[in-house]
C-alpha cells in the first residue's frame, strides 16, 4: 500500500530500517545504561532493587504474552521471589537460588492446584518455571556476581562485553551479511554479524578488560569475551524463538525505539551467567 503525503506535498519523513525512531532509541539506551551504571556504582542494593524492578516488569510482559496461549503462570510467586533472589544471592551466596527456586515453584504449584483449572495445570506450571529459569535465575547472577570482592567490576565487565557484542553484531550483519543462521527463528543473525561480534567483543577484552577488571589478564578476558558472544547470541534466540511461536514481535514497549524490558536484557539473560560461571572456572 502506498504512503500518501502530507496535503502541503512534503514527503513523508523515512522510517529508520527496522521501524525504530533512532535518536529516540540512542536517548533512551543512554538514560537506561546511566541509571544502571549510576546505582551500580552507588551502592550495590540499590543497583539490585533497580534491576529487581525491571525484571518484576519483564515477568509481566511474559505473563500478558503467555495468556495468548492460556498457559497463564502464578506470575506473582516470580514476582515475590525476584528481590528474594537477587539480594539473597548477593548476601548469602549461590545457596539462595536452588532454595528460593524450589519453594517458589511448590507456591506456584499450590495456587496452580487451588485454582482447579486443571485443564492447563502442566502449561501453567512450566511457563513458571521457564520464567524462573530463564530470568528469574539468571538475573540472579548479578548478585553473585557483586559477592566478590570488588564485583562492580565484574558486572561492568559483562555488560560492556555484551553490550560490544550487541555493537559488532549491528555493525558487521548490517554491513556484510548474508548468510542467515537461523531464518526460520531470526531472519536478521547472520553468520557475518556473528563473526564480527567475535572479532570486536575480544578485541574489547584484550583492550579495555585486561587493564579495568581486577584480576582478569589476557587468558580468561579473552576465553570470557568468546563465552559472553555465544551466550549473548543464544540469548537473542532464546527470546526470538519464544515469540516466533507466541505470534508477536515485542515482548512489550515501555520503552521507546526499544520495545519491552525483555527485549531489551535478552542477551544479558544468558551472558550474566556465563561472565559468572568463566571467572568462577578461573577462579577469579
Amino acid at each position: 500500500m502506498a504512503v500518501s503525503e502530507p496535503a502541503d506535498g512534503t514527503p513523508p519523513a523515512a522510517t529508520p530500517r527496522g521501524g525504530r525512531n533512532l535518536p529516540i532509541a540512542i536517548g533512551v539506551g543512554l538514560g537506561l545504561a546511566a541509571v544502571y551504571l549510576g546505582s551500580l556504582v552507588l551502592e550495590p542494593v540499590v543497583f539490585l532493587v533497580f534491576v529487581a524492578v525491571n525484571i518484576i516488569v519483564a515477568l509481566y510482559e511474559l505473563d500478558a504474552a503467555f495468556a495468548r496461549t492460556k498457559a497463564r503462570p502464578p506470575t506473582i510467586v516470580a514476582a515475590v521471589a525476584t528481590p528474594v533472589m537477587l539480594l539473597g544471592t548477593y548476601w548469602w551466596g549461590v545457596d539462595v537460588q536452588v532454595n528460593v527456586l524450589y519453594a517458589t515453584l511448590v507456591v506456584g504449584f499450590v495456587m496452580v492446584l487451588a485454582s482447579h483449572e486443571v485443564g492447563h495445570a502442566v502449561s501453567r506450571m512450566a511457563a513458571l518455571a521457564l520464567m524462573l529459569v530463564w530470568v528469574v535465575v539468571a538475573a540472579s547472577s548479578l548478585g553473585l556476581l557483586l559477592n566478590r570482592p570488588d564485583g562492580h567490576w565484574y558486572v561492568m565487565a559483562g555488560t560492556a562485553l555484551t553490550v560490544t557484542n550487541d555493537i559488532g553484531a549491528y555493525a558487521f550483519g548490517r554491513n556484510f551479511g548474508r548468510r542467515k543462521i537461523a531464518p526460520a527463528i531470526s531472519p536478521g543473525k547472520t553468520w557475518e554479524g556473528f563473526a564480527g561480534a567475535m572479532v570486536t567483543t575480544l578485541v574489547m577484552a584484550a583492550l579495555v578488560t585486561t587493564r579495568t577488571v581486577p584480576g582478569v589478564d589476557l587468558v580468561p578476558a579473552l576465553v570470557l569475551a568468546a563465552a559472553v558472544v555465544v551466550a549473548a547470541t543464544l540469548g537473542d534466540f532464546a527470546e526470538s524463538l519464544v515469540k516466533r511461536d507466541l505470534g508477536i514481535k515485542d515482548l512489550g514497549g515501555i520503552f521507546p525505539g526499544h520495545g519491552g524490558v525483555m527485549d531489551r536484557i535478552d542477551a544479558l539473560l544468558f551472558a550474566l551467567p556465563v561472565t559468572h560461571l568463566v571467572l568462577l572456572a578461573f577462579g577469579i
